[in-house]
């Protein structure tokens, strides 16, 4: 079944552009365990990011950038 299931996930990638000849394909998230132990993929093209935070970290770093714009507009007013 978890076979199926990253098939159906590159299937839809593909739908959506994904072209694994011309990109590297970023994986973030619980998708990557999934994709690392039961998908075909060139590891080469696939990035597989392990970090289970990685998904908040990321969302943190946007929310320090815009406060610190938000702020920095504040002062130039």
């Amino acid at each position: 079944m978890a076979k199926d299931y990253v098939k159906q996930v590159f299937s839809k990638l593909r739908e959506y552009g994904y072209n694994p000849d011309l990109m590297k394909l970023y994986v973030i998230g619980g998708g990557g365990c999934l994709i690392k132990n039961f998908a075909e993929y060139d590891a080469d093209r696939v990035v597989i990011i392990q970090d289970i935070c990685a998904t908040a970290k990321g969302y943190e770093v946007l929310a320090l950038q815009t406060l610190k714009r938000t702020q920095s507009r504040g002062k130039a007013s």
